[in-house]
């Protein structure tokens, strides 16, 4: 595999946090005294890749303004202090990362995951140190740079970041249609890890290069 540059989604592909999301989403729910959504709702909201604030308006519409910054505080607030301990990295994460790290391919974790929560997670996960640039929501506050599958955050960011490394020479990982739809956006080569929590038909769809049943897959295509 001739790529220089690994982009990595973090939720569903390289860690499971489906559980934590889960707990946390249900959680504000009761929070704040509203019924909680079935658990299909939720598993679908979960498998669109949205930043945190669209999950909690595609599953409660009237929330806006001032009110949805609040479900949103309690939200992070509940995922940090609660929800983050039942996340666990996929079997394999660290030899990925760590085989990429070995042939000097660098590696970048690309998310619409809160930035501080990002942190906390892979240096409790001990995968931090294998990351170049980590990017995620709030880790540019000063720009307001929009989210994926926005190629901004490539364009501005991650390009800029690993110069001289072209597009042809980068690879986004994700399990998405946001995360795959972001890899077209930017020019990119896609591989849809489809053992997250995207919609399959929705991720074939919009045909990537490569597809992994898991993520020591990875390794396979390091080694070509």
């Amino acid at each position: 595999m001739s790529y220089a540059l690994l982009l990595f989604d973090y939720d569903g592909t390289l860690c499971n946090s489906e559980a934590a999301i889960l707990f946390s989403l249900r959680r504000v729910f009761a929070h704040y005294r509203m019924p909680v959504p079935s658990e299909a709702e939720l598993a679908r909201v979960v498998g669109l890749g949205l930043p945190s604030p669209d999950s909690l308006q595609a599953l409660h519409p009237a929330l806006a303004g001032d009110e949805l910054a609040e479900w949103l505080l309690t939200y992070r607030g509940i995922y940090s202090n609660e929800g983050e301990a039942l996340v666990q990295p996929f079997d394999g994460a660290r030899d990925v990362l760590a085989a990429a790290q070995a042939q000097g391919v660098a590696v970048a974790v690309v998310s619409n995951k809160g930035a501080a929560t990002l942190e906390e997670s892979l240096s409790r996960l001990g995968l931090r140190a294998y990351v170049q640039l980590l990017v995620g929501d709030g880790s540019y506050p000063d720009q307001q740079l929009p989210l994926k599958p926005s190629p901004v955050l490539y364009e501005q960011v991650i390009r800029p970041h690993f110069a001289p490394i072209l597009p042809a020479a980068t690879l986004m990982l994700g399990d998405t249609t946001t995360d795959l739809l972001f890899a077209r956006n930017c020019g990119l080569d896609a591989c849809w890890a489809r053992y997250g929590f995207g919609d399959a038909d929705g991720c074939r769809a919009l045909q990537p290069k490569y597809q992994i049943g898991s993520l020591r897959d990875v390794l396979e295509l390091l080694a070509k």
